[in-house]
């Protein structure tokens, strides 16, 4: 099972800001539904609280260290080694860690792959991506330009570790 990171970061490394993410970029969203539809999720408790639903066609599994969180629509787990144990994983071929900070920090070191979103702005916020792109090997890349619907430019890359 390969474990990827999925993230849209600004320039100035800005993932999330309050809660939320400070920019409005359809076409991003229907990227991300593309890459992750029919794959499991793992995300922390804030980026689901934040989202305020599970995503369709996708396992969902939240990491928490709240002992009795529940959630409908999904799977709560106490620890990153309990969510990848979790047998509705064993056949999967791709899983992707979807935020926030403090998880994309813990699976940094685990990631095969990385799918980067750089959003053409600096915003500010609270939460932030870091990563070594020493690291990572570029594979694709695509620009997307600002239009009536996307409220800022941004380039799609697939990174693989190297």
């Amino acid at each position: 099972m390969v474990i990827s990171l999925i993230v849209a970061v600004t320039e100035n490394g800005v993932i999330g800001n309050a809660g939320n993410v400070p920019w409005r970029l359809p076409a991003e969203l229907d990227y991300f539904r593309k890459i992750t539809i029919g794959h499991a999720i793992i995300m922390g408790r804030k980026t689901y609280e934040s989202i305020s639903r599970s995503l369709p066609g996708r396992l969902n599994i939240v990491l928490t260290r709240k002992k009795n969180y529940r959630l409908s629509g999904g799977v709560v787990v106490h620890s990153l080694e309990q969510a990848l144990a979790l047998p509705s994983l064993q056949d999967e071929t791709e899983v992707f860690i979807i935020g926030g900070q403090e998880i994309f920090e813990r699976t940094m070191p685990l990631a095969q792959k990385l799918y980067l979103t750089t959003v053409h702005t600096n915003l500010p916020g609270d939460r932030f991506f870091v990563y070594d792109p020493r690291e990572w090997e570029l594979v694709h890349s695509h620009d997307h330009p600002r239009d009536k619907e996307n409220q800022y430019k941004f380039t799609v890359q697939e990174f693989t570790r190297k």
